[in-house]
């Protein structure tokens, strides 16, 4: 079995980098895939919920499963970069075996690029059944679970491997999967031909410091990773930009965990769990500079969750309402609601890293409000709790009525003034 980079975090954590080098911000060096990181299939514990009160509804947005790269530059840069450098005689032992391993590779694979793969199923099969284990009540003989996707491929499969589950685990609930346009709003809103586009204040990158210049501060080292793979590392890049080699060299890295064991790349000593993770926030600087405009256009998943709920809620009905999309939907959206402090911009971009984190968006990362009501009285209304990859946690500041519990009264109007901060025009 080949071992994946992260498992070369146990056995090189005491690795330091150069004194030139930034010190890495992650504490836990095996979550450096960041946005590639697989699913944590494993079971989360669950508060227990108020007295009389039942789990009967559940807002989710989803994103895809395991995936090959969304790109094939993640497999041809450095390819093309390694078969250039084998031409002049340039390439080490262990740039030579890269090569083999790539070259094999992009065979099996070059037809697969950003497709869901096996893991990306097995994922949100995991996910809709332990929906239904934990919240039986909601999906019982009447309920109804309506399901819908961005156009990606990988994104309706991903609904469809839950849409599947639901059926299977909850025979009595009625299940509709849908995707088009009309959906866009709640799947993907920050796509560029969306002819419902939300308007808002322009939201300007908050820092002076380029996504490039960024790497170049944090990772001046990069010179001394390419020479693993080629004897004149200078001579390797030529007109090339260090900081996009190195962009989708992550990725191609980051990926592997993702890819059917029997197809991956060997990555044993390519880079240590140090450099890893200070690549990891070098990438994590380039996703928030990207999404954080998203907050206008992506808000209208929050205005879809609040009418939907209502909805719901005044109809008695049980079920969910399914979104599918993607991870720069879904961490947009966990900076909107600002989950975990997940809004929050420091003035020191270096402490950046401490927030907005990537590898809370794991593969099939998934956002639930779960919505309890109660039979009896009870001033307090409904109660919502937040699941993000089936862990409780919260919004913000805004304090819960009881433990992890929220009054939906007081969550609407919150989401409801976080939206304002980025709409001016619905």
């Amino acid at each position: 079995m080949k071992r994946s980079l992260l498992s070369l975090a146990l056995v090189f954590s005491l690795i330091t980098l150069p004194l030139s080098a930034q010190e890495p911000r992650l504490p836990d060096w095996s979550k450096a895939d960041g946005l590639d990181l697989p699913y944590d299939m494993s079971p989360k514990p669950m508060s227990p919920a108020p007295a009389g009160y039942k789990a009967v509804y559940i807002s989710h947005y989803g994103r895809h499963g395991s995936r090959y790269a969304y790109t094939s530059k993640a497999y041809r840069v450095p390819m093309e970069m390694l078969k250039e450098a084998r031409k002049h005689d340039n390439l080490t032992e262990r740039g030579v075996q890269l090569l083999n391993d790539l070259e094999r590779f992009w065979e099996l694979g070059k037809y697969k690029v950003g497709d869901l793969t096996p893991l990306g199923w097995q994922q949100h099969d995991w996910i809709a059944r332990t929906m239904v284990k934990s919240f039986p009540d909601a999906f019982k003989e009447g309920s109804t679970i309506d399901a819908c996707s961005s156009g990606s491929v990988r994104s309706i499969l991903s609904m469809t491997s839950e849409c599947t589950t639901f059926a299977r685990e909850a025979p009595k609930a009625s299940v509709y999967a849908h995707q088009g346009v009309l959906d866009i709003q709640a799947t993907r809103p920050n796509e560029g031909e969306n002819p419902f586009l939300y308007k808002g204040p322009e939201l300007k990158f908050p820092y002076p410091e380029s996504s490039e210049e960024f790497f170049y501060r944090h990772f001046p080292q990069y010179k001394e990773v390419l020479g693993r793979l080629f004897k004149d590392p200078s001579a390797c890049l030529k007109k090339r930009d260090a900081y996009t080699v190195f962009f989708y060299y992550y990725m191609m890295i980051a990926g592997m965990n993702s890819i059917p064991e029997e197809e991956r790349i060997d990555v044993n000593g390519l880079l240590t769990p140090a450099e890893y993770a200070i690549l990891w926030e070098t990438d994590n600087y380039e996703r928030f500079r990207e999404y954080y405009p998203y907050q206008t256009p992506c808000s209208s998943v929050v205005d879809d969750m609040i009418t939907k709920a209502d909805r719901r809620l005044s109809e008695g009905s049980t079920g969910a309402d399914l979104r599918f999309g993607h991870d720069h939907v879904l961490m947009t959206l966990l900076m909107i609601m600002d989950i975990d402090h997940f809004g929050t911009v420091p003035e020191n971009p270096d402490e950046l890293a401490d927030y907005f984190r990537s590898y809370k968006s794991p593969m099939a990362t998934n956002l639930q409000l779960v919505f309890y009501t109660t039979s009896g009285k009870s001033a307090a209304g409904p109660l919502v709790k937040v699941l993000l990859n089936g862990e409780e946690t919260r919004f913000g500041d805004l304090p819960t009525y009881v433990g992890p519990y929220y009054k939906w009264s007081a969550l609407k109007s919150y989401l409801n003034s976080r939206t304002a901060l980025f709409v001016t025009e619905r």
